[in-house]
């Protein structure tokens, strides 16, 4: 019996200093872009972003990306948010269904970002 809770311990041990980890580095990440550094766009991406125009709704295909996701941005023409949500945790496969109908009508920028780089893409919606 105590060697069974010795080995529940280190075990939980184990898995808290990993889960522990894994947070620093994040938060680490997200204090390297606040402190005002910028991130590095990438021009050359092959990247797939489908659009049914008539609903204003627009589809980013997660395979055709090369690096590793961070989060997905929208911005107006004046450079503010207006979306913004972290999709590190979704699959490779991921079709991602963005809808700018709430934004109205304008010119607007996509951006795919991970921790140090991202791609971006202008649309119009009219």
């Amino acid at each position: 019996m105590p060697r069974l809770r010795t080995l529940i311990l280190v075990l939980a041990v184990l898995s808290t200093s990993t889960f522990l980890s894994a947070q620093t580095s994040a938060s680490t990440s997200s204090e390297f872009v606040a402190k005002g550094f910028t991130l590095t766009e990438i021009t050359d991406q092959d990247w797939s972003i489908y659009s049914d125009e008539e609903n204003q709704i627009y589809f980013i295909d997660f395979e055709k990306i090369t690096f590793n996701l961070n989060e997905i941005v929208i911005l107006d023409e004046d450079k503010n948010i207006l979306f913004k949500e972290e999709v590190f945790d979704l699959p490779v496969n991921t079709i991602y269904e963005l809808d700018l109908k709430p934004y109205g009508t304008g010119k607007f920028s996509i951006e795919i970002r991970s921790f140090t780089n991202f791609i971006k893409k202008d649309v119009k919606v009219l």
